[in-house]
């Protein structure tokens, strides 16, 4: 078995767990090929436990990567989906952030996680992806998202205001601090926090997502994720920043952005004593009385 080791987190003590996680995949007659950013802060003694470096989709590609290990946050997992791209290689989310909704192993319990995936005890969950066309070119590494595309003001104290067409029919003009389109992975993220619903991975759905309207009886809705999506953004300053997952860049008005699904997916693995209602209940405390907190 091959593995990718990435991640964008370069404090002491993920690098000593990142360490420690390659010497004890190598006991297993593994060979581990680590980002080349993330190499460079590892001392030399590595070199001879590593079997190669990798900075993009292409060497991943050349050098027949099984499985792509990010250790981090869920920022981090996106960062892995844009080098992973349209490779199929999964994605393998470790934790070593905070709640990480993409990231389901946490840094205690790797080994045994490892352990089932060398046993095939998984199944692969495929994530589906927005695919963004601009009628103007972007400043953008990656031209997909796997959890949102987000339009937002380049001043804080302006408004945009953003027509939204879905399959050719004009739903609303938002005056709003912003809009989400949020796939279902994507529902657990900016999109939760802005009142959105929390959809299955598999739910085949997109959310179209307010940020602090200002009209109250605009809420979120969702759509099909067959769906083609075009929006029209109005900015009082001229521009407006546009979020592509965690690229992001200025566009000068005018210019129309259209979404539909992505060709390809996103690939990342579900051990079989996970599931996706025992994550919602881990990392936000479902079912956790306060008061049973109270001393």
């Amino acid at each position: 078995m091959k593995i990718a080791v990435y991640s964008k987190q370069h404090d002491a003590d993920t690098l000593s767990f990142i360490g420690k996680v390659i010497e004890s995949v190598r006991l297993r007659h593994v060979e581990v090929y680590v980002y080349a950013d993330l190499l460079s802060q590892f001392d030399k003694s590595y070199a001879d436990v590593i079997s190669g470096q990798f900075g993009d989709k292409a060497e991943l590609v050349h050098c027949q990567i099984d499985y792509l290990f990010s250790f981090g946050g869920d920022g981090t997992f996106l960062g892995a989906a844009g080098i992973v791209a349209d490779s199929n290689i999964p994605i393998v989310g470790v934790n070593t952030g905070r709640i990480g909704f993409l990231t389901n192993i946490s840094k205690d319990r790797f080994d045994e996680y490892f352990d089932k995936l060398l046993q095939g005890d998984f199944h692969i969950e495929e994530r589906s992806l927005l695919h963004l066309e601009s009628s103007v070119p972007l400043d953008l590494k990656a031209q997909f998202a796997l959890n949102d595309v987000t339009v937002r003001p380049t001043e804080q104290d302006s408004m945009n205001s953003v027509k939204l067409w879905v399959d050719g029919e004009l739903v609303n003009t938002y005056w709003a601090d912003g809009l989400i389109i949020a796939t279902a992975t994507g529902s657990t993220a900016y999109s939760l926090s802005c009142g959105g619903p929390i959809l299955l991975p598999s739910a085949g759905v997109w959310t179209v997502t307010p940020v602090a309207s200002h009209t109250l009886a605009v809420r979120p809705i969702v759509i099909p994720d067959t769906s083609i999506v075009r929006l029209e953004v109005e900015s009082r300053c001229g521009s407006f920043l546009l979020s592509v997952d965690s690229g992001k860049t200025i566009v000068t008005n005018p210019v129309s952005i259209t979404l539909s699904k992505e060709k390809f997916t996103i690939k990342t693995l579900r051990f079989s004593s996970q599931s996706f209602f025992s994550v919602i209940r881990e990392k936000l405390l479902w079912g956790v009385d306060v008061r049973n907190l109270q001393k």
